[in-house]
């Protein structure tokens, strides 16, 4: 992972714990987001040939299998 500096004005100072919770939070947030994008973009190539009810099936398949996977990236 790449490291970020950031330069807290002295007003801020005696917030640094607290902000860099904040800022892992949103990393991990943005990681979760952008995982999720990809995973969907793989999963609705070809979607424009699926029928609604062909749809319907694939999000109940995808809904069923993919908080496992998420649990095992570490993302839940």
């Amino acid at each position: 992972m790449a490291d970020l500096s950031i330069k807290l004005p002295k007003l801020l100072e005696g917030d640094r714990a607290k902000l860099e919770k904040k800022i892992d939070e949103l990393v991990t947030s943005e990681a979760k987001r952008k995982a999720l994008l990809k995973f969907i973009d793989e999963t609705m190539k070809g979607s424009k040939r699926l029928s609604d009810r062909e749809l319907v099936k694939l999000g109940r398949k995808i809904k069923k299998g993919r908080f496992g996977q998420l649990k095992k990236q570490g993302l839940i």
